[in-house]
């Protein structure tokens, strides 16, 4: 007798060579929702009576309330389910649907459009500070707009104790990781950190971006952070004024790093009594596609892999078709 769907998810879920073992606990957590949720419509399906049709007609259900995204999580779900079946278990059914997968037409999402200027990096910046009194926030977004840096890159993230990775940030059976440190700051305010999924390492001068020196400046305190009496393009901050350890962005109320889900709340309040469109998002302050520096943003040095510059200049290259087409 043949796998169901359930059987196939059982064992995509606890067999050591799965990559589902190694994915990103977010991404992991993320991936096994949507797991449950498959195996709650389609878990008793047989995986030999499975055909192009069934699969279209669980696509286009998935489909129904207009979310392309969450239509297309589906069909990679089950292409990694499908994978994982016919390297690992041998499963003729799973070599079949696997092939099988590469017939059905899926929807394209449009191109995001939105784009967060400097205008609202900098509002959100002057009222989280002045209005909220949330200088991490500030401090946080400055960071995000002018090094291109993602959400995770710049708050880390809090995961189980279990988790791969080393932190001495710890609270009662979870650690952060993956968060910009002041030890990574040097004396010549120079931040070196690895970024992204693939901790791709990145040097990043902050004396180029005056968002984030405007916000170290209050977050000091204690007089002047600029040096007097020296005329540059890059603005001189004594290292001296700021910590020389610890998490850069800590939660204004707890002293801690914020959870992700409790940041992504308060900023939106903070967007909000901005005037920044609610269409525009936090992880808008990293422009898709971009790998480099630009207008209002610091200097940059990080290692560029072939594999990245393509995906960069294949986001450039969509979003400037879907432009001309306007």
């Amino acid at each position: 007798m043949g796998r169901t769907l359930e059987q196939l998810i059982d064992s995509y879920r606890t067999d050591p060579d799965s990559d589902f073992l190694k994915l990103k606990y977010q991404v992991r957590t993320k991936h096994d929702g949507e797991l449950t949720r498959l195996l709650e419509k389609h878990g008793r399906a047989q995986l030999r009576d499975i055909q192009l049709r069934m699969l279209t007609a669980w696509y286009r259900d998935a489909l129904a309330d207009g979310k392309i995204a969450k239509a297309r999580s589906l069909v990679s779900r089950l292409r990694e389910l499908f994978r994982f079946g016919r390297l690992f278990l041998e499963d003729g059914d799973c070599h079949r649907l696997f092939e099988v997968l590469r017939k059905l037409q899926l929807d394209m999402s449009p191109p995001r459009r939105v784009e967060m200027t400097a205008d609202h990096a900098r509002a959100i910046c002057k009222t989280a500070r002045e209005h909220f009194g949330w200088h991490s926030i500030a401090l946080a977004q400055a960071l995000q707009f002018e090094l291109l840096l993602g959400q995770k890159d710049v708050i880390g993230e809090w995961v189980p104790v279990g988790e791969p990775g080393e932190s001495d940030v710890v609270q009662p059976g979870k650690k952060w990781l993956r968060g910009l440190r002041w030890s990574g700051i040097d004396d010549k305010l120079i931040l070196s950190h690895q970024v992204g999924s693939g901790q791709r390492p990145i040097e990043a001068d902050l004396r180029t971006a005056p968002m984030v020196t405007e916000e170290l400046q209050w977050l000091a305190g204690e007089g002047p952070l600029v040096v007097a009496g020296e005329a540059t393009e890059k603005a001189m901050i004594n290292r001296e004024f700021l910590p020389a350890s610890g998490p850069v962005i800590i939660c204004d109320t707890t002293g801690m790093p914020w959870s992700t889900p409790e940041f992504r709340r308060k900023w939106r309040l903070v967007a909000k009594k901005a005037g920044v469109p609610d269409n525009v998002t936090n992880r808008d302050s990293l422009p898709t596609g971009m790998i480099r520096g630009g207008p209002d943003r610091a200097e940059i040095r990080q290692k560029y892999s072939l594999k990245r510059i393509d995906y960069s200049l294949r986001m450039a290259r969509r979003f400037s078709e879907d432009s001309s087409d306007d």
